[in-house]
């Protein structure tokens, strides 16, 4: 694959994508000096009313979740905060080293915001949406044959406090159903970081979406794993997730990974809210960004989608 566009600086080594075999991270980043992190903070929040640790309930993910980012943020602060989020230090992961020469390093874009304004617990989100599942990087499972982990760690620093891995993760169709999608380029999976925000119950969630397509390498070549599930199951090191509209992937129904994924499960989120009568508002935002592509050169943009949620 193509290496990653833009200029993003390296930052550390994280764990493979979706399910690749683990490449342990190295950390990146400092957080600004506590005393100027503290005027910013309390300014911002007399303004803007954010940028305080919150508090989180729900499923024991989302309370573990929160607790996490909140001492991760007590030893830095996000640039500048609204009612619905304080920007991220990156709103981009940082750079994932991968396993297979043919797949060089990347990053990705946080692409999609459940904003601290949204009444409604991300477990409550979760429970409407029904298909989504949360998986796990400590489970392996085995998917015709090819035994393969459900999920792999990332990082990203979105409470100031340095880059940490996801607090969940979600897979349309959980572990297994989720990982037989991939085999048609249809696996649409989610990443999820809390920021704790004053005044706000749950606090922001950060993800990062995408759709991705089962590939492996054979040959020296990436292709699709479908095309050989045998080869596939006797080399298991050979296999992983590549993102469509890359190469190794079907990107005939979503040609473009990230794009495609957070488009769709903005208008997931928004569907299910609005089939337990809640009221949901999205919109769109232009973020900087230090990338242009991600896995496999696949494109992303400057857009994220902001939603609020409300009971």
């Amino acid at each position: 694959m193509a290496a990653p566009g833009g200029a993003s600086p390296q930052g550390h080594a994280r764990g493979g994508h979706t399910w690749r075999m683990g490449n342990s991270a190295r950390r990146r980043g400092a957080g600004l000096f506590a005393l100027a992190v503290t005027a910013v903070c309390v300014t911002a929040t007399l303004v803007l009313d954010g940028c305080a640790s919150g508090s989180a309930t729900g499923t024991p993910d989302a309370t573990r979740a929160t607790a996490q980012a909140s001492a991760s943020a007590a030893t830095g602060q996000a640039a500048a905060c609204n009612a619905d989020y304080c920007s991220p230090a990156d709103w981009d992961t940082a750079r994932a080293a991968t396993p297979l020469p043919q797949i060089p390093p990347f990053v990705e874009p946080l692409n999609v915001v459940i904003s601290a304004r949204s009444t409604v617990s991300l477990a409550d989100i979760q429970q409407a949406l029904g298909k989504w599942k949360t998986v796990s990087t400590a489970t392996t499972v085995n998917i015709t044959g090819i035994h393969l982990k459900c999920i792999s760690s990332e990082t990203a620093d979105v409470a100031a406090g340095g880059y940490v891995p996801q607090h969940v993760a979600w897979r349309l169709g959980g572990c297994v159903a989720g990982n037989d999608l991939s085999l048609t380029g249809n696996e649409d999976h989610v990443r999820i970081w809390n920021q704790p925000v004053a005044g706000s119950r749950y606090g922001a969630w950060f993800i990062a979406a995408s759709y991705e397509t089962m590939c492996l390498v054979k040959n020296g070549v990436l292709q699709t794993a479908s095309t050989d599930k045998l080869y596939a199951a006797l080399h298991p090191g050979a296999a992983y997730h590549c993102v469509d509209g890359g190469p190794g992937s079907i990107h005939t129904a979503h040609p473009d990974g990230y794009t495609d994924a957070a488009a769709d499960f903005a208008a997931a989120v928004g569907a299910a809210a609005r089939s337990r009568g809640w009221h949901v508002s999205q919109r769109t935002v232009t973020v900087p960004r230090g990338a242009r592509s991600g896995e496999g050169g696949v494109p992303f943009g400057p857009a994220a989608y902001v939603l609020t949620v409300t009971g």
